[in-house]
């Protein structure tokens, strides 16, 4: 395990010595160790920077107190020197995404033409680009919560944005750049699918009447009549889409009753968590193909027969928590804990949808005060069974297994 050198700098840390650093700094910051902004400077910010090749003893590199004609930077990272390439912009604990703190970290970015902006707490790092369009969190690339993410993940997107060599080399606001426009194509992308799903059923589809006939005869054992399938879509087509006429409003754009807040779903139990399909705007096709399965789960020598895919899930993380106290805690630290929006299992439900405030009711109670979450397809209820044997030191597929 070597470092590597950053061009005219400090030797940068590799990636397990960084992820050593924000472990430990992890576990300070849950000690309460952080009282104000000098302290998230001095024993946090400094450090990581120092990590990632950045001389912090040269000031004319590492700039403190940068001076920007709105008011001054934490600091400046600075290529070639006194110019700044990235602004570092330290708040409190708890602050870093306070929307005061995202303005004025972007404002002193805009009045002296910085390209990249980091804002931090020291536990959460904001990454943003001011120039590009949108609003702030449009403008965010990235989010590092060392609470959240492991810390090798964490190193990584670190060595990715704010190491020297790749600020100074531009690859670092490339990899950017790159990260702001492929998600505008997947926002664009999802944003499409309504429509698209719409266009197969009004055209009937050869394929999606193929994926139906396939699904009918999984569940029965007897293949329908394609014309079956077919009059079927021209029903949902008939019944769902809105009307297209000129003097008719979208159904987007009709009038209704405000949601009831008193009434969001909650993680009581897996009707609770079940979508409401009948005011679903779109067919749902998924809910469809899955209906009727069976669930079966073999946990150590006991077969269960399930509901749900959630139900054997929670069933196998019930069972070992009950059996071992600290077994969940473990589960939460696991590398495999987490998607790429979403913890498996924490504490809060804000925890676990860090990113998407409209899934934190998708969730299920486990004992100590354990939430896991549910709004996951059933390949990563499947993962979380199978992190939760490998962490219970129980054979997938032999001591638990399942069949969704």
């Amino acid at each position: 395990m070597t470092d590597t050198a950053a061009p005219g700098g400090a030797p940068t840390s590799s990636p397990p010595v960084l992820a050593a650093t924000l472990a430990d700094i992890t576990t300070r910051l849950r000690q309460n160790k952080f009282l104000n902004e000098q302290h998230v400077s001095q024993g946090i910010v400094l450090p990581i920077l120092a990590e990632l090749g950045w001389n912090t003893r040269d000031t004319s590199v590492v700039w403190p107190e940068f001076q920007t004609g709105e008011g001054r930077v934490d600091f400046a990272l600075c290529h070639p020197p006194s110019k700044p390439a990235v602004f570092v912009e330290v708040k409190q604990v708890g602050r870093a995404e306070d929307a005061v703190a995202v303005r004025q970290a972007l404002g002193y970015a805009f009045h002296c033409g910085a390209p990249f902006v980091v804002l931090t707490d020291g536990r959460t790092w904001n990454f943003y680009l001011p120039a590009e369009q949108g609003d702030y969190e449009d403008r965010r690339v990235c989010r590092i919560d060392l609470y959240e993410r492991s810390t090798s993940e964490a190193a990584e997107d670190f060595q990715r944005y704010l190491s020297r060599a790749n600020v100074e080399s531009g690859k670092s606001l490339e990899a950017a750049k790159t990260e702001f426009h492929n998600r505008k194509r997947r926002l664009r992308a999802r944003g499409a699918i309504p429509e698209a799903w719409r266009e197969l059923i009004k055209r009937k589809d050869g394929g999606l009447i193929e994926i139906l006939l396939r699904a009918v005869e999984s569940e029965v054992g007897f293949r329908p009549e394609a014309h079956d399938i077919s009059d079927f879509l021209g029903n949902l087509h008939a019944s769902t889409l809105p009307d297209q006429r000129s003097d008719s409003p979208s159904l987007a754009s009709r009038p209704g009753p405000a949601p009831d807040s008193s009434k969001r779903r909650r993680g009581t139990g897996r009707r609770a968590l079940a979508p409401q399909l009948s005011t679903a705007p779109d067919p749902p096709l998924p809910a469809l193909l899955g209906a009727n399965r069976a669930n079966r789960l073999l946990f150590l020598g006991k077969e269960y027969s399930c509901s749900s895919a959630i139900e054997a899930m929670v069933i196998v993380l019930r069972e070992l928590a009950n059996s071992d106290p600290s077994f969940l805690e473990r589960c939460a630290r696991h590398p495999k804990a987490r998607g790429r929006t979403t913890r498996y299992i924490a504490r809060t439900p804000e925890e676990l949808y860090p990113y998407n405030e409209d899934r934190r009711s998708y969730y299920e109670k486990l004992p100590g005060g354990w939430l896991v979450a549910t709004n996951l397809s059933n390949a990563g209820k499947r993962r979380i069974i199978n992190m939760a044997a490998e962490v219970a030191r129980l054979k997938f597929g032999k001591d638990i297994a399942v069949e969704f």
